[in-house]
């Protein structure tokens, strides 16, 4: 369960990396949108993947914490 919680934080940190830096211009092209209210939408996006990788990181690295316990 840690390899599986570790590789999703990873994905979700790669996820909101990309969203930073191209995700406005990218919802902007598709969507037809202005550029300010997708530039908008893609740092939000991105701040939210990193907050579920960084809630995925910690949850494996507590799976640590209770083995090395020996619960």
């Amino acid at each position: 369960m840690k390899a599986v919680l570790r590789g999703i934080s990873q994905v979700l940190f790669v996820i909101a990396g990309l969203l930073f830096f191209v995700g406005g211009r990218v919802i902007s092209e598709f969507t037809k949108t202005d550029r300010v209210s997708a530039e908008m939408v893609g740092i939000g996006s991105a701040f939210v993947f990193g907050i579920f990788g960084m809630v995925a990181k910690n949850a494996s690295d507590n799976l640590d914490d209770e083995d090395s316990t020996g619960q």
